[in-house]
């Protein structure tokens, strides 16, 4: 008896903890499609609501604070004709600050170039006054490795 409660507990707080996480990445993705969405309009209004005041931005173009990067993306720099999400995971650091981290594939054009198809991103975000906030961004092309 003792060991069918030891494996019920077991499976039940397996139950829970994925129903958490399921939870936590359905909140997360659609904060994330919301920012990409802000993104592709030219919202830079959006991002000062979704920033924290410290964030920085990571890109091939260098490094972006909350007020350049609302000032930026207001300037609508690219055409994002599409995106979509792929591996999508968040882990919990602690109750207030979790890292996403997902593969995005995408068709637009920044400055007359296209855009990297597959880039890897990842995000942390803060918990203040009960509200999430992105803190960093950062996206990576997507490189074949030699001999791939």
């Amino acid at each position: 008896m003792k060991k069918v409660c030891i494996i019920m507990v077991l499976v039940l707080t397996s139950v829970v903890l994925a129903t958490a996480q399921t939870k936590d990445e359905a909140e997360f993705m659609a904060m994330e499609k919301q920012a990409w969405n802000a993104f592709s309009k030219g919202d830079g209004k959006f991002f000062e609501t979704f920033l924290a005041d410290e964030a920085m931005i990571v890109s091939g173009g260098g490094f972006s604070t909350r007020a350049q990067t609302v000032k930026d993306i207001g300037t609508k720099p690219c055409d994002l004709k599409s995106f979509e999400f792929s591996d999508f995971k968040v882990m919990m650091l602690d109750k207030n600050t979790a890292l996403v981290t997902y593969k995005a594939l995408q068709d637009g054009v920044c400055g007359g170039q296209p855009v990297p198809k597959n880039v890897l991103a990842s995000s942390v975000y803060v918990k203040r006054k009960g509200k999430w906030l992105a803190i960093y961004h950062q996206e990576s092309d997507v490189h074949a490795m030699p001999g791939n």
